[in-house]
């Protein structure tokens, strides 16, 4: 990555952290200088991008779309020369959610960014909508609603004390609706009508389960709402809280204007130029959630996905990582072996260190340490479904379930270790990731099943054995008894040799 070969002469601030949305109408970055317990905005930037305007008939990001996404990416990646790469967050939502060239398109991206890009799902966006819109709260006690427009979905999130009640993400977006029903600048009563109607559809199996729920107010975020919240105030509709009566009147007004053009040259305020292609998709979208969910009111908010990020990660990086609360819940709910799990974990973590110690083996997009400890913890989730071929049902649980705080590609990493803990090698499992990642991979894999290997035998104890490495050589050194007593796990170590084989390393084991 490009940046990357700069920061060897520039010296890394480590107050300095930074988040990077990419979402489907445009591009932000944010950097923040933290002082003690105090954050403090340094920077920003944001690009419309459109990458969800970007997509052809078979869902492919065009070439233009693609091309400006990295002109912008390099831009940012300027700005992040020297912030440690630690303290640098990026995300994808809903358009490279989706997007059938996102891999390649995160390819480069990441190389022009400098950084790596984590997809995440539509659960995980509202989960650090809510985080990001929490803290800037002034009383975070308060249940609130949240509701955040994007170009390509709509997140709901309700939740109080920085701990969320409830997410949902929804496949309607101010882009998405614009395309489908105002694909040409003339507005009109039956497009409008049947735009909220549809959306109000989106909504309706979620809106049981929001209104029960209940809250005490109601706050906006996104470009959409803060361009609705603009436009009721300059135009003295409202003081800038939004009404579902104030979007009515801004609604008549366009419908009476015939388009958003004639309206502005009408004299309505507040409304960007850039705004312009997505406000009324963004509109429609609002007033269908005020229809469905009997609003009364919504107050406006700074802050969304970008702020969750730095929020997010500033727990990461001060022991309050909420995938590890996310694991272990799985954990729990799946009723895995505890004690069996700690005994893998300690083990693969050992030999994790044998190898670091011998050559340059090092996580530098993903913590492996965590990786190996995570799927210790979850491999043997399968079985509360079938023994039978249960690594398989680990590795789709981990792979398919909403684990807060875990990107798409973390996931799959994941689902991926896990499948491959015992028999037969499944290359295909490693194939989305670039070619070095899946060297290194297959080799924590092989620490992994060595790892499970060893405590077949369910007996938990801690192993005495070293590990020696030479280039692509791996040597086991027991103690002579524990050999002589564990015959069983000698003849699945001779198996296990040709896994290793196959996979271009070789695997012998001795006593010392």
């Amino acid at each position: 990555m490009h940046n990357k070969l700069k920061d060897e002469n520039i010296e890394l601030d480590t107050s300095l952290y930074a988040a990077i949305d990419l979402g489907s109408n445009s591009f932000h970055l944010i950097i923040i200088r933290k002082n003690e317990e105090q954050i403090q905005i340094i920077d920003r930037h944001k690009e419309m991008i459109r990458l969800r305007s970007g997509l052809d008939e078979e869902g492919y990001l065009t070439e233009l779309a693609f091309n400006s996404g990295i002109s912008c990416l390099t831009k940012f990646g300027q700005l992040l020369n020297n912030i440690p790469a630690n303290q640098v967050r990026a995300v994808g939502t809903n358009t490279l959610r989706n997007a059938k060239n996102s891999r390649e398109f995160l390819a480069q991206a990441q190389d022009a960014l400098g950084h790596k890009i984590d997809i995440v799902s539509g659960e995980e966006e509202a989960r650090l909508i809510f985080l990001g819109v929490s803290h800037g709260l002034a009383n975070a006690d308060k249940q609130q609603l949240i509701i955040d427009i994007g170009g390509g979905s709509t997140e709901f999130i309700i939740g109080a004390n920085f701990k969320h009640k409830h997410l949902t993400s929804t496949e309607m977006g101010c882009v998405s609706i614009s395309q489908t029903f105002f694909k040409n600048t003339t507005l009109n009563l039956h497009s409008t009508d049947k735009a909220i109607n549809h959306c109000r559809r989106i909504l309706k199996p979620h809106s049981h389960n929001l209104t029960k729920k209940g809250w005490q107010g109601a706050i906006g975020a996104s470009g959409s709402i803060k361009a609705i919240g603009s436009v009721l105030k300059e135009n003295e509709i409202t003081d800038g809280e939004i009404t579902l009566e104030g979007m009515i009147s801004i609604k008549n007004q366009l419908l009476k204007a015939g388009s958003l053009n004639k309206a502005i040259e009408g004299g309505l305020q507040g409304l960007k130029e850039e705004r312009l292609p997505v406000f009324i998709g963004g509109l429609v979208i609002l007033i269908a959630a005020f229809q469905e969910l009997n609003i009364k009111k919504m107050l406006v908010s700074d802050s969304a996905l970008r702020e969750g990020l730095i929020y997010d990660n500033l727990g990461r990086l001060n022991q309050k990582d909420v995938r590890e609360a996310s694991v272990s819940s799985l954990q729990s709910w799946l009723k895995v072996d505890e004690s069996q799990s700690e005994s893998i974990a300690k083990t693969a973590l050992s030999l994790l260190s044998a190898v670091r110690e011998a050559t340059k083996f090092k996580g530098k997009q993903y913590s492996y340490s965590k990786l190996l400890t995570w799927a210790a913890k979850l491999h043997e989730g399968g079985i509360s479904i079938s023994y039978k071929r249960y690594r398989y049902h680990s590795s789709y649980l981990v792979e398919n379930a909403e684990l807060a705080g875990f990107s798409q590609q973390e996931q799959q990493i994941l689902a991926a270790i896990i499948l491959n803990h015992q028999g037969k090698f499944n290359e295909k499992s490693f194939a989305y990731f670039d070619k070095k990642l899946q060297k290194n991979l297959v080799k924590l894999t092989l620490l992994f099943r060595l790892s499970v290997l060893l405590h077949r035998d369910r007996e938990n104890e801690k192993l005495d054995l070293n590990l020696k490495v030479d280039d692509e050589k791996f040597t086991l050194f027991f103690k002579p008894e524990w050999l002589e007593s564990h015959p069983l796990t000698c003849e699945d170590l001779e198996v296990e040799g040709k896994q290793f084989k196959n996979q271009g390393f070789k695997l012998s084991f001795k006593s010392q």
